[in-house]
């Protein structure tokens, strides 16, 4: 069959793992497989005999939705056309009435049994490596870059109501050997640096001696080391795999170009641009490298970078804190860690939260990297004190802990438009515009902490409350005046009046234009109305000239 794999154009940090699990199933078979990343109209006047499209979180839908609907046409018949991945496993529903897809092409959970497809097989496709060579079809970057993915279980037993992992993995149990399975991506692809680890649950392991023990002879115990073996190698034992994709001999190619800079022996150097251009006629290009091997290798390992680097391990969704003890955590502590990420949802469990750190730094962890959801139950003050908590836990620990503040989301909805019953939108936004200054990490510093967020609760409502354009850019509007005068203004009003004024701004820009504004706030106001400009915010007799948000010379006065 030929096999076209797709993934929508929206933007995610990893490759799509059941995509690439999918490729090894069909290239098990013989069959011909493409991957795309969103529509490709190179491909479009072609037919496949069967199309895979993968979807991520629910507030893409409407990509997905309109990725599916394009490929419809592309199949030999539309029933050989299969959807899965996460939004569809969690609203198969809302993608049946989008696209008029059978319920029965809804791939959702796992991809466990082939039946689901037609096929007559006892492959669990869930359980196959993945085909990385997939990724090369396409321009896009993902920013986990080139390393192993894997798991060493599925599933979680905690069921926690904001999580979607209870419908896409009900059942909590221990997949295949992970020596094996980076075995065999060594032999196939060749070695990785790092090691992201999926697991949902890691500290659920019925056995987690016995997973370190495997972590370690992996090669990824405390202190681990790598050497990148380089494309030319990988390439070569590619080669003499029986290898022959046409990316391998475009790599090899453009290696070869750049490593000529590296050779400091003239007469090696001559021997290696006779190979490189003997190359350029070469008729079957891989046979040529094969056959030049003894010649060009000795000069490779000579003056290939052969430098150890760090390697590291990554518990990628997090380790429960409320599981962290010293008997697991001596365990831990006998991998290549960076960082630990521990989860800090809610403020009730601030001292089994502040425990666990303890207990991570009693074992030598450095770095860790904390999620903090918002916007779900909590209220925006108990957000601020769980960042302060970790600034303070830096200080008294001394180590780094970045914290990432995640906005909650519910699963059953197509949009980020979710409020909490104790935010506001303008809350959101504010948070929102804070984290994209701090590209969205809270850094370890206390100084920094407290300029972003505030020094105090009072501060930190402030700047809830205060304009996006002077949040975003802080330093330009305190030092020409602008935020003081926000300030004088806002520190006036009651608390009453405050709370008014986050409900009345909580509207959009285009909307405050054309409400009638309360008395109370017509001096306020304008403010939330400017828009950034050098050139056009300025001073002028103790009056702010305020732009509106868009590129018209429109401007309005605020004595």
């Amino acid at each position: 069959m030929r096999v076209l794999l797709v993934e929508p154009n929206y933007k995610n940090k990893y490759p799509p793992m059941g995509l690439m699990k999918i490729s090894t199933y069909h290239k098990m078979l013989g069959d011909e497989v493409h991957f795309v990343k969103g529509t490709n109209p190179n491909i479009d006047a072609e037919v496949w005999d069967r199309i895979y499209v993968t979807t991520l979180f629910t507030f893409d839908f409407a990509i997905s939705v309109k990725t599916i609907n394009h490929y419809m046409h592309l199949v030999n018949d539309v029933d050989s056309l299969y959807v899965g991945g996460i939004m569809a496993s969690l609203m198969p529903d809302k993608v049946i009435d989008a696209t008029g897809i059978k319920r029965s092409h809804i791939l959702t959970g796992l991809f466990t049994d082939t039946s689901v497809v037609g096929d007559n097989n006892d492959i669990n496709v869930d359980q196959l490596p993945l085909d990385y060579d997939i990724l090369e079809e396409i321009d896009y970057e993902y920013l986990a870059g080139d390393n192993y993915f894997a798991y060493t279980t599925r599933g979680c037993p905690n069921h926690c109501s904001f999580c979607a992992v209870p419908i896409l993995e009900p059942n909590f149990h221990v997949t295949n050997n992970i020596i094996e399975q980076i075995n065999t991506i060594d032999r196939k692809y060749g070695p990785k640096q790092h090691l992201l680890l999926l697991d949902n649950n890691v500290l659920n392991t019925p056995d987690l001696e016995a997973l370190v023990d495997d972590l370690c002879a992996a090669g990824f115990g405390r202190g681990a080391k790598y050497v990148d073996p380089g494309s030319y190698n990988i390439v070569m034992m590619r080669y003499h795999n029986g290898d022959r994709a046409d990316f391998l001999d475009r790599k090899m190619m453009t290696y070869l170009e750049k490593f000529k800079k590296r050779i400091k022996s003239p007469e090696m150097l001559d021997v290696f641009l006779q190979i490189v251009i003997g190359a350029e006629d070469a008729e079957n290009f891989a046979e040529y490298m094969l056959e030049h091997e003894a010649e060009l290798t000795p000069i490779i390992e000579k003056y290939r970078n052969k430098t150890p680097k760090a390697r590291y391990l990554d518990f990628n969704q997090g380790v429960d804190g409320r599981k962290i003890n010293d008997e697991n955590m001596t365990q831990l502590a006998r991998l290549a860690i960076r960082p630990l990420r521990i989860a800090f949802d809610d403020i009730k469990l601030k001292d089994k939260y502040c425990a666990a750190v303890r207990t991570a730094h009693k074992y030598g962890i450095k770095e860790i990297s904390n999620y903090i959801l918002f916007n779900y139950k909590d209220k925006p003050e108990e957000l601020y004190e769980r960042l302060r908590i970790n600034i303070k836990l830096n200080r008294e620990l001394g180590i780094q802990i970045f914290s990432f503040p995640m906005k909650y989301s519910p699963i059953d909805r197509t949009d980020r438009d979710f409020i909490g019953t104790n935010w506001t939108k303008k809350s959101i936004r504010a948070i929102s515009a804070i984290l994209q200054v701090t590209k969205g990490v809270v850094a370890a510093g206390s100084d920094f902490f407290y300029k972003a967020f505030g020094s105090s609760l009072d501060e930190y409502f402030e700047l809830l409350a205060m304009p996006r354009e002077l949040i975003m850019f802080r330093y330009h509007f305190e030092r020409n005046g602008t935020t003081a005068q926000w300030q004088k203004l806002y520190r006036a009003l009651s608390e009453e009046q405050k709370k008014e004024l986050m409900i009345f701004v909580s509207h959009t820009v285009s909307e405050l234009r054309i409400l009638p504004w309360p008395e109370q706030f017509k001096k306020i106001l304008p403010y939330y109305l400017i828009k950034f400009n050098d050139k056009k915010e300025q001073l002028s007799n103790g009056a702010v000239q305020l732009s509106f948000i868009n590129d018209s010379d429109v401007v309005i006065e605020g004595e």
